[in-house]
């Protein structure tokens, strides 16, 4: 008799668990952030993968980089899976342009674009772009324009750099000779020294002993692009960047921090300050004696 009634109680206790259970599935959303619904649940985007430090992967196969993070940061909302296509980011342009990836990041707005590509409402980020030069090349010089006539000089093919360079160039009144690259920035910052003078390109992620920064050609927001054959895409992408920038109005300015911090053009001496030095030799730095700058819990030292 015990038998059966405990039996009983438990059929009847585990019944009610499974009705519970059932509830909640019901009444719980279908994810923390993720909208997940019928247009976007495991949806597979081809995105562009192009330069560091927007795109990064180490020895172990891990990803990072600006556009990466933030890409993350939107399938956190959409639920999109993302297939990476690499390349250079003009030949990238290029396939965005004939439907072969969706999605690409870092893409300055023009009407021409406009015309080929749809932009994300809001920007991820904004950059600017110098002219960068071999820190061995003594025949261009920041204090005189003039010194770039003639130069070849280098500038991703298809980029917005290129056509605020011939805005720069036709205002300083210089002529340098042009040459579109389709190659990686690393392949093309390769070439000054040698095939190129000069290179003009973003001030990210450039060690000054590779190359140093001469004059400063302007400016631009950037955004996500997305393939005019996916229309599908840009209202789950601009409700994804509204409600980030929503939650953080800083978030850009974070990535910029966390993946540019050494993209500080201020750390490079031009060539009239490389003059002074060379001529100034060792500088001496006079200091007054009992006094010494402090901060939180530092203690100055004893004389």
């Amino acid at each position: 008799m015990n038998f059966w009634r405990n039996w009983l109680f438990y059929i009847k206790r585990h019944s009610i668990l499974l009705h519970m259970a059932v509830m909640l599935v019901f009444l719980l959303p279908s994810g923390s952030h993720a909208q997940n619904d019928g247009n976007n649940k495991e949806r597979i985007i081809r995105a562009g993968w192009h330069e560091a430090p927007y795109f990064i992967m180490d020895r172990y196969g891990r990803r990072s980089g600006y556009s990466y993070e933030y890409q993350q940061k939107i399938a956190a909302y959409t639920g999109w899976k993302y297939e990476y296509v690499e390349g250079g980011w003009s030949v990238l342009l290029d396939r965005l342009k004939k439907g072969e990836i969706d999605l690409l990041a870092n893409v300055s707005y023009t009407d021409e674009r406009a015309r080929n590509f749809l932009f994300s409402s809001l920007p991820m980020g904004t950059e600017a772009y110098y002219l960068f030069v071999s820190p061995a090349n003594s025949t261009i010089s920041s204090d005189d324009y003039s010194s770039l006539n003639g130069k070849t000089t280098g500038v991703a093919k298809g980029s917005i750099q290129k056509d605020l360079f011939i805005k720069w160039a036709e205002k300083h009144n210089v002529t340098p000779e042009l040459i579109e690259l389709t190659s990686t920035e690393e392949e093309s910052l390769g070439l000054l020294g040698g095939k190129l003078d000069a290179f003009v390109t973003m001030d990210v992620n450039i060690a000054p002993n590779t190359a140093v920064p001469v004059w400063k050609i302007g400016s631009s927001d950037y955004y996500f692009a997305v393939s005019s054959a996916r229309p599908d895409l840009l209202s789950s992408l601009n409700a994804a960047m509204s409600r980030i920038q929503d939650e953080n109005i800083l978030y850009s300015h974070q990535l910029s921090e966390k993946y540019f911090k050494n993209a500080k053009v201020n750390q490079y001496l031009d060539a009239g300050e490389k003059r002074w030095l060379a001529e100034h030799g060792k500088i001496r730095v006079g200091y007054q004696d009992n006094y010494w700058p402090s901060a939180p819990g530092m203690r100055s030292p004893e004389n």
